[in-house]
């Protein structure tokens, strides 16, 4: 609300000293031939740049999710370097677009891998210190980890597909994923 009362002044001060310093009391321009009508047009102004602008709109909070729980600095180790499974870690940010448009497939993997690996969020904003530690330049970024190790890494808006794919390929070798060996069969 203060965004938006801020920019009706705004708009009203300078159309008013438009209408004021421009002296147009020609007619030519009747919106600004008096500093009141000045005024009055800012105001209008300051309000169509407020309600296009961004600053009308709050950025949404993250949907709460239990499949792709948000990591700390502080739990990062265990959560991801000490995971038994295969950890797919999302470095992302609030405001970014893309990040927001990977979220909903980041959910389906993270329901189509349970039991067989992880999937992360780390929010870049909130832990400067990890997004510098593994080299996040820009997100999304998305970072495979198998072992405690960096298995794989994904910068930008990737298809669905690959990125199932790649998990795929980590959960595949991973132990608790495989299904028992067949018990050979004596030859008659």
């Amino acid at each position: 609300m203060g965004s938006l009362i801020l920019s009706v002044l705004v708009g009203s001060g300078v159309g008013a000293a438009l209408g004021y310093f421009g002296q147009c009391s020609s007619g030519t321009c009747p919106l600004t031939a008096t500093w009141w009508r000045g005024a009055i047009y800012g105001a209008v102004l300051g309000t169509l740049f407020y309600l296009t602008s961004s600053g009308s709109r709050t950025a949404p909070a993250p949907p709460a999710s239990g499949r792709v729980p948000h990591v700390s600095e502080a739990e990062f180790e265990s959560a991801v370097l000490g995971a038994s499974l295969p950890v797919l870690v999302d470095f992302y940010a609030p405001w970014c677009g893309p990040c927001k448009a990977l979220a909903p497939h980041l959910e389906k993997l993270a329901e189509e891998f349970e039991g067989r690996a992880k999937v992360v969020k780390v929010n870049v904003d909130d832990s400067p210190k990890l997004a510098e530690r593994f080299g996040i330049r820009g997100v999304p970024t998305l970072l495979f980890f198998k072992g405690g190790k960096q298995a794989d890494a994904v910068v930008g808006m990737t298809a669905p597909a690959a990125l199932k794919a790649r998990l795929e390929k980590l959960a595949a070798g991973n132990p608790a994923s495989q299904s028992p060996a067949p018990t050979p069969q004596p030859v008659r």
